[in-house]
């Protein structure tokens, strides 16, 4: 019986593109931010959700203008803490779903190149 490569070249573009939409998918289905806080005046620098690398929250930043004594404007930023159901949650991080998705298409292709070689 002749040993060769369980999995051929060709299927690792394949693995690596279901791995990126399983990635972004998991991500984006459990990174959904439960409020949108509106500040008028100001501009929302990060606005308050969770990391992609890490899954772990954040709070936002917002920049607001403020008057200076000669009449001009200077932007502030300011930190906002997040929302308490926001800081008890996590997101699955992008390369964890990464890892998940290409790992499942290897394996499937796997299998099935596995039982060919036998039934053969």
């Amino acid at each position: 019986m002749e040993q060769g490569r369980w999995f051929s070249v060709g299927q690792l573009p394949l693995a690596c593109l279901v791995g990126l939409i399983v990635g972004y998918g998991a991500f984006l289905l459990t990174a959904r931010a439960s409020q949108d806080l509106m500040f008028v005046g100001c501009v929302p620098a990060v606005e308050a959700g969770f990391d992609p690398l890490t899954g772990l929250p954040h709070g936002a930043t917002i920049e607001c203008a403020q008057l200076t004594g000669a009449g001009g404007q200077i932007p502030v930023a300011q930190d906002i803490p997040m929302s308490a159901d926001l800081a008890t949650r996590r997101a699955i991080p992008v390369p964890l779903g990464f890892v998940v998705g290409a790992g499942l298409v290897l394996l499937v292709s796997t299998v099935i190149r596995a039982r060919r070689r036998l039934s053969d």
